[in-house]
């Protein structure tokens, strides 16, 4: 049986990237044949695709796919996608995303793709994050912040969600920042209670703050695919292929 998880975020650089390689490496030590997709990105410079967050994901699993396959919409203004191809004289088309999408999915037991930005952010005049989704039609990871503003943005991107009634896997919260106060952990607590609280959905974390990203992007990731966060979430991900045996 195929599957597929889409990685989104409560907001830009909460560690989608990260979520999204230590959970396909971890699969793929699990003995699952894994696909990675980055279908749109920004902030791409000329010259420097190799360091790209699509191009982190293909060296993470050692993937044989071309770049283009995995990143199909690449530009270099680190704005909003539907801005990014406007500046390039180009649109965004959600249906080539799809048949690229489907044509890895083909080869592989597990997909796991990575959006771009927050789930409201514009691909097209007509398109979200949400329309790429629901074109994909993959159930959801969502990446947000366990500190202070963790609260918000995660309820207010379930709820995008929901009403759009697209599944939900679980919300993975992650230090963005380290926690060295006494204010800052009542802070994460806080956050961390309430979501479980009045999300309806599993939550897992907080995981480790890593300092020193996107540098040491390889050892954190390898880091974070051992742990037993990863795990469960990993169980969370796998468990229709579990219950159809």
């Amino acid at each position: 049986m195929n599957l597929g998880v889409f990685i989104t975020g409560t907001d830009t650089g909460v560690g989608k990237t990260l979520v999204t390689a230590a959970l396909a490496l971890h699969v793929k030590k699990r003995g699952r044949t894994v696909g990675v997709m980055k279908p749109i990105e920004t902030g791409v410079l000329t010259g420097m695709e190799t360091r790209s967050d699509a191009a982190r994901l293909r060296s993470i699993i050692e993937s044989e796919e071309p770049l283009g396959a995995i990143c199909p919409y690449s530009f270099e203004l680190p704005v909003a996608p539907l801005t990014a191809a406007q500046m390039k004289g180009l649109s965004i088309n959600p249906g080539t995303i799809s048949k690229i999408y489907r044509l890895l999915a083909g080869r592989y037991e597990c997909m796991v793709v990575e959006g771009v930005g927050g789930v409201q952010v514009p691909i097209t005049h007509h398109d979200n994050v949400i329309s790429l989704i629901k074109h994909l039609r993959l159930p959801v990871v969502i990446v947000g912040r366990s500190g202070l503003g963790g609260i918000n943005h995660a309820l207010l991107t379930i709820d995008a969600l929901r009403r759009q009634k697209i599944r939900m896997i679980a919300l993975v919260l992650n230090r963005t920042h380290p926690v060295r106060s006494a204010l800052a952990r009542v802070q994460e607590r806080s956050t961390l209670e309430i979501l479980r609280k009045q999300s309806g959905i599993p939550v897992i974390g907080p995981l480790p703050y890593e300092p020193g990203l996107p540098g040491r992007f390889r050892p954190a990731v390898l880091h974070l695919a051992r742990s037993a966060t990863l795990k469960n979430l990993a169980k969370l991900v796998l468990k229709p292929a579990r219950q159809s045996r």
